[in-house]
């Protein structure tokens, strides 16, 4: 109780601070805001902002009373700024096999899958075997896909990816619906036939309710076509403490990823709600911190599921810019820069405005990593919005990235926050309504996992 109270104090305290550190001009965003924001959300008390944790809601009730305080109204439809929905996981635990009368130790199997109790011998599931020569990765997404009750029997050769499936097997998987019951069992084993097998396991359900952040400014003449500045607010929580008692870092304070994008959506918010720039929002302007980013982009799979992709103009989702870029501090970078003319159209604001003339918007320089596709834009950009993510940090020399290190005292603010107010002015013409940037090709969507998240496999083996 006393922990609980002591972090409501200090929420009570940061937004006071917010509130009275604004400066009385409008026209700019302020190194002082910035700094309270980022002091509050990348602090040791929210413990990394854990998606599901009481902390992350810390994170969340703060965000809403920003836009409240900025005069923002809900989403239509909704009750509050807190866009919430159901996750379910699945954790399995328990996991016994004996192949052809031998016990397997347990770092060579692993299980993925939804059903509650399993109890199987050979009649009880398909079984196959990938070969040395067969592609583990190939086999295993075709059998995520089918989500039939599946044993499969690898070959050692495949020691070293078979390990990283189980390390994150072991970490349960999480889906937006309820999965029907069916698991799929891996054995990492020389053998190549099932003679006899016995498999026991338990796979726990939990459901957890994680919320979106939602503030909107309506329009005037375009009220119905929507500008969309989004970040997300989770990030990966804490380590667990070490039981030797050694003094650490075990907190993941995500103070670059992403306390610095939803802080820029906190001060693009006042910015655009502010009496002397709201004058011309002829769109609408939505103003979105998403939850499970880092889950898989859990809380903007949900967000595209309850909103008009062809009302949303265009998307500038803020990830990472508390950094300077390799191409100068103040300056930074457009994921997907290629896909649509948005790029184009921010540097033509810029270029038009004396105060960022010299400010120049770059392609992404770290496409090996595919990151168009592996932040929130995504989820919108794949229905056909030119969503794009704006980062500044340099992605191949970031020592911090997901790391506890990861604090406000590695970054520089100040380009940070000149970084905000470059994004306030580049996409004034998309708030006027004066341009509106071509559409991206949409996607056909892939096949669901059944057993495992796959985008969490996507990058990592």
């Amino acid at each position: 109780m006393k922990k609980n109270y002591q972090i409501a104090s200090q929420l009570v305290l940061a937004l006071l601070l917010t509130a009275c550190s604004l400066p009385n001009d409008e026209r700019n965003i302020y190194l002082k805001s910035v700094t309270a924001d980022m002091q509050f959300l990348a602090s040791d008390d929210l413990k990394g902002r854990l998606a599901g944790s009481s902390e992350i809601t810390v994170a969340e009730n703060y965000i809403a009373k920003q836009f409240q305080q900025a005069g923002l109204q809900p989403l239509k439809g909704l009750n509050s700024y807190k866009q919430s929905f159901t996750l379910h996981r699945y954790l399995p635990n328990k996991l016994k096999v004996n192949l052809n009368q031998k016990n397997i130790h347990a770092e060579n199997i692993a299980l993925a899958g939804s059903i509650r109790t399993i109890s199987w011998n050979k009649e009880s599931a398909k079984h196959i075997v990938i070969g040395k020569n067969d592609d583990l990765r190939s086999s295993l997404k075709s059998l995520n896909q089918q989500g039939e009750n599946t044993i499969v029997l690898i070959d050692s050769t495949h020691q070293e990816m078979f390990a990283k499936y189980r390390n994150k097997f072991a970490n349960g998987s999480q889906s937006l619906d309820s999965r029907a019951p069916a698991a799929i069992v891996l054995i990492l084993t020389d053998e190549t036939e099932i003679n006899t097998i016995e498999v026991s396991a338990s796979i726990d359900h939990q459901q957890q309710t994680l919320s979106n952040v939602i503030g909107v400014l309506p329009g005037k003449s375009k009220a119905d076509e929507f500008v969309v500045f989004s970040a997300h607010h989770d990030h990966l929580g804490s380590q667990a403490a070490d039981i030797n008692g050694n003094s650490q870092d075990l907190i993941y304070n995500g103070a670059n990823d992403d306390a610095s994008g939803v802080t820029a959506v906190l001060n693009l918010a006042r910015y655009y709600a502010s009496p002397v720039n709201s004058s011309n929002n002829e769109r609408s302007i939505m103003f979105v911190t998403f939850t499970a980013e880092e889950s898989g982009l859990l809380g903007s799979s949900h967000f595209v599921n309850d909103i008009d992709a062809d009302s949303i103009t265009a998307m500038l989702n803020i990830e990472m810019i508390g950094k300077p870029s390799e191409f100068g501090a103040g300056t930074y970078w457009m994921t997907g820069y290629e896909r649509s003319n948005l790029a184009t159209i921010l540097q033509q604001n810029l270029s038009a405005n004396s105060n960022n003339a010299k400010q120049q918007i770059f392609a992404d320089p770290y496409k090996k990593y595919g990151l168009f596709y592996r932040s929130d834009n995504a989820s919108l950009a794949k229905l056909g919005v030119p969503a794009h993510s704006l980062s500044s940090t340099q992605m191949s020399n970031d020592h911090d990235y997901h790391q506890v290190s990861d604090e406000i005292a590695t970054l520089d603010l100040e380009q940070m926050t000149t970084i905000i107010n470059s994004i306030a002015s580049a996409s004034s013409s998309l708030i006027d309504g004066s341009d509106t940037p071509a559409r991206i090709e949409k996607i056909v969507p892939r096949a669901q996992g059944l057993f495992f998240n796959p985008l969490k496999f996507q990058y990592i083996l």
